[in-house]
């Protein structure tokens, strides 16, 4: 409804001010009504409008000093438009992309009618202008007293829903943890289950960091709640690696049973009703915790570990120190959870920034050089083979090279069957020419065609409300409707307008596929390789200790949602659903293998003194190995070809086990505290746990073909 009033309203407006065209009033409201969130009024006014201009001033000097010289324009003109698509989708950019979007937008208006006829230049620069002003005042007024929705109040909805399938994981893992068992089938559609949900908060921290001035202020507050959102996702998952052996639960299943049901009402309180400004409920999991750590403090102090086989006491230490991370884990919710901004209340302290210099985003340097393209080609061929509908042929071009891909990395806009997808939409947009040949007279009447014009925006909007990402068929249905209402059927239209129009806006869409396909063609098989390539990559510098930990962090939390958004929209030949889950479980694969360093690296230097001239030596031999696996992993994603043997990490782990026992016989721990030895047994299992997963993932890339589905053949 909110698309429909703000569509009629600026048709509304436009015809109170006499503008000669409402076209670009409505495709402005469109792209506008995409970003569905209200955020600083003023500031996001003041983008929009400066955008306008500039680039007003800018179409109006190419096409008044240098249509006569195509050597100089088109050079200048492809510089402005590559810029513009560069801004408009570069990662990091908050809010800024809406002035270079319009700065675009509006300088290929002005461009596209402006070759044609110089001497308007001025005139059509000035009505552009004003159409796009109109849908940019309409959309903001609507979007910001009509229902308004809020990024920040929308994200915490969302992240408490992630949080309860997290307490639903927990839940059933506390049960076979305390009664072992295979875990039950749910297992899997839970984590199918939060990998939607994670990636929803990815795609509304994009939205919200464009569109909110309080959002996009935040934006470190809302990666520490991603960060410790998926810390938690994987410290429930570990349970599983620790069922609770017999040994250390005959001891502490008292204290256990205690912590688990503390653990419990703290995600009860988490996922409950939350109202702003209100303070949670204070949480039990640290008393029940140290009530456990109590526990097995005693167990030490009695001989009890040291008595123990030694992989028994390692599962032991294991398991304590899994129990210790998710009681962690459970804090650093709590705290991220009350520190994300809520509607009405105080903007939270900030936590600390890590992206402190710009980087270059090379996907969107190569989307913004083929938009570039698209456009030169698009004006070129205005003065070369003028085409019916020419005013629509830039515009058409532009946008479906560009727009669209503004969220590729989470699933959409990529160049997949560009050809057939294309031909559909040509077929659909003759179809469209015939029905309007038809019905145009019966839209004479002022008051039918605004029915209709609701009517279809609302249709628009309820079947596209629920993705916020610019798909093809959603900007498809965008750029219709506004050549649509170019023809201004309420007086009489020639059928040749109508068909000029969309054969304009046919010839357009075929420039931009073409472009799209031949160079730099984006296809999910690209962004799987890449994405595992920089998670293979990012891991290596966590393990080896590398400063910026909380943005490695962050990017290691933000690629598996692309790799497995980019498993998703691959096609593959033959028992394809088989083939996409040895893919997906790869990813969830490097996922844990990505938890458990983690762990490792914030554990390993709690290593008691007395044991690192011995321990050091081995630790250091086994992250080479560690290191020398996940080279040998990228360098299978990047030549395409796994069939290959992997390095193992078995020589350097015996070695660390063998060196071990002299430290446990002599007992050279016991005259530390009682925590000491656990958390020297908690990081020799680290390492195997690291290990172990390492080898898992070194099984499932040896069993794939991925030189089957990595290359360009699937577009």
């Amino acid at each position: 409804m909110k698309l429909g009033f703000a569509g009629l309203l600026a048709v509304f407006c436009a015809q109170v001010l006499r503008l000669p065209s409402y076209n670009w009033a409505i495709l402005t409201v469109f792209v506008l009504m995409n970003g569905q969130y209200v955020g600083a009024f003023a500031f996001k006014s003041l983008m929009r409008f400066t955008g306008t201009i500039v680039g007003a001033v800018v179409g109006v000097w190419l096409v008044g000093d240098y249509t006569s010289t195509p050597a100089v324009f088109l050079p200048i003109f492809f510089l402005v438009m590559a810029l513009a698509g560069y801004k408009c989708g570069q990662v990091g950019a908050r809010q800024g992309p809406y002035a270079y979007f319009l700065l675009g937008l509006t300088t290929l208006t002005i461009a596209s009618d402006g070759v044609t006829a110089p001497e308007q230049a001025w005139y059509t620069g000035i009505i552009r202008t004003e159409e796009i002003f109109v849908g940019i005042i309409c959309s903001l007024v609507v979007s910001t007293l009509v229902w308004p929705r809020y990024a920040r109040e929308e994200f915490f909805d969302a992240g408490r829903a992630a949080l309860k399938t997290v307490g639903q994981l927990v839940s059933i893992h506390t049960l076979t943890y305390i009664s072992p068992a295979d875990a039950p089938f749910e297992i899997d559609q839970l984590h199918h289950s939060f990998d939607k949900q994670f990636a929803r908060l990815k795609t509304l921290l994009q939205a919200g960091a464009r569109e909110s001035a309080t959002f996009s202020a935040r934006l470190a507050n809302y990666n520490a709640f991603m960060v410790s959102l998926n810390n938690l996702f994987h410290a429930g998952l570990a349970l599983n690696r620790h069922r609770g052996e017999t040994w250390s639960l005959a001891h502490v299943q008292f204290e256990i049973g205690s912590l688990f049901t503390a653990i419990s009402d703290e995600f009860a309180i988490l996922t409950g009703p939350i109202s702003p400004g209100v303070r949670l409920p204070s949480s039990s999991v640290n008393d029940a915790f140290a009530a456990f750590e109590a526990k097995v403090n005693q167990i030490r102090a009695e001989g009890m570990l040291l008595k123990a086989p030694l992989q028994t006491a390692m599962d032991f230490a294991g398991e304590f120190a899994l129990l210790r991370w998710l009681a962690d884990e459970l804090d650093n919710i709590r705290s991220a959870l009350q520190g994300l901004p809520r509607f009405g209340q105080p903007v939270p302290k900030e936590r600390p920034h890590w992206d402190f210099l710009p980087t270059i985003d090379w996907l969107w340097v190569k989307v913004a050089i083929k938009g570039g393209l698209a456009a030169v080609i698009a004006i070129v061929c205005l003065k070369w083979i003028h085409p019916p509908g020419a005013a629509n042929v830039p515009t058409w071009a532009w946008l479906f090279v560009v727009l669209r891909k503004a969220f590729f990395r989470v699933g959409d806009g990529s160049d997949l069957r560009g050809a057939q997808t294309a031909l559909y939409g040509c077929l659909i947009l003759a179809g469209c020419t015939v029905l309007l040949l038809f019905i145009t007279p019966l839209l004479a009447c002022y008051a039918a065609m605004n029915l209709v014009l609701f009517l279809v925006l609302f249709a628009t909007g309820f079947f596209t409300a629920e993705n916020t990402a610019l798909t093809f068929w959603r900007e498809f249905t965008f750029l219709t409707i506004s050549a649509f209402v170019a023809l201004n059927p309420q007086v009489p239209v020639p059928s040749g307008t109508i068909i000029d129009s969309f054969i304009g806006t046919m010839f357009g869409l075929c420039i931009a596929t073409v472009v799209s396909r031949l160079i730099w063609p984006l296809s999910p098989q690209r962004i799987l390789r890449d994405s595992l390539v920089a998670l293979l990559a990012q891991t290596k510098a966590l393990l080896s200790g590398e400063p910026h930990r909380e943005k490695i962090l962050t990017q290691l939390t933000n690629l598996p949602v692309e790799a497995v958004g980019a498993v998703r929209q691959i096609r593959l030949s033959g028992s394809s659903e088989e083939k996409r889950a040895k893919l997906i479980a790869l990813v969830r694969s490097l996922q844990t293998l990505i938890s458990r360093v983690s762990q490792l690296v914030s554990r390993r230097g709690l290593l008691p003194e007395i044991t690192a001239q011995i321990m050091r030596p081995q630790f250091a031999r086994l992250e080479i190995e560690f290191s020398q696996m996940l080279d040998s992993f990228a360098a299978c994603f990047r030549e395409g070809n796994c069939s290959r043997e992997f390095p193992t990490a078995n020589g350097a782990l015996n070695a660390m086990d063998h060196a071990i026992q002299p430290i446990r016989d002599c007992n050279l721990l016991g005259n530390l505290p009682p925590e000491a030895s656990l958390r020297f047994l908690d990081i020799v299992d680290r390492y195997h746990a690291t290990a172990d997963a390492l080898d898992e993932c070194s099984q499932l890339i040896r069993a794939l073909q991925i030189e089957r589905y990595l290359g360009d053949y699937g577009l």
